[in-house]
């Protein structure tokens, strides 16, 4: 396993009351919870990871004993902080605590906005000046990378269809940030986004990232 993909190890970890997202690895549809660090211990080679993280009495109940994706967040798209993926088993520790121990699947990169994998799926964008086919190159819940995208204007409105590697399609609306005319790649945002798609989203992110682990 490649635990440094996508940067460098996270020995220190996040700060204390960094809020993180905890997701089930085996259910397709359950729901997302979040919680905050109280304690985060690593490895001497940044690998494994032991962390406590509150959250509320529900949550704890529901993800004793459950295998989960845990992410820290990096808050707004304005901040720039670094961002730690694990996959992790969740114990009860107390009513309103999880005890978390795993192995990290991403570590320490620092950009904006949500974690991203690298991935090739086929997305078709309609605008008010036409519709692209086009292939990511990366993706978040957040947004995404696309290659095949010369001939699209910056700063378009966008109705996005995104084909996730487990044949679901996802629909958001969506803003062209920018566009690289020499390697025909641009930047879409996502502006409007349901739940259900962001958790779709996030699944999918954190499967691939496993599996490009694995592999």
């Amino acid at each position: 396993m490649d635990g440094t993909q996508g940067g460098t190890l996270m020995t220190e970890g996040p700060a204390i009351d960094t809020t993180v997202t905890l997701m089930p690895t085996t259910s397709s549809t359950g729901a997302w919870h979040t919680g905050t660090v109280r304690s985060w211990t690593a490895g001497a080679a940044g690998l494994v990871v032991t962390s406590h993280v509150a959250a509320d009495p529900a949550t704890v109940e529901e993800l004793d004993g459950q295998r989960v994706w845990v992410s820290t967040d990096a808050g707004d798209d304005t901040s720039v902080t670094p961002h730690a993926v694990f996959q992790a088993v969740a114990q009860a520790h107390r009513d309103d605590e999880l005890a978390l121990t795993g192995v990290m699947l991403l570590a320490a990169e620092t950009r904006r906005g949500a974690v991203r994998a690298p991935a090739s799926l086929p997305a078709h964008l309609t605008m008010a000046e036409g519709v692209a086919d086009v292939r990511t190159v990366d993706y978040s819940r957040t947004g995404m990378r696309v290659e095949g995208a010369m001939d699209m204007p910056a700063h378009a409105d966008v109705d996005v269809a995104l084909e996730l590697a487990d044949g679901r399609e996802v629909h958001a609306r969506g803003e062209v940030l920018r566009v690289d005319e020499t390697s025909g790649e641009a930047v879409v945002r996502f502006v409007e986004l349901d739940e259900g798609a962001a958790e779709a989203l996030e699944r999918s992110v954190l499967t691939e990232l496993a599996r490009q682990n694995r592999g």
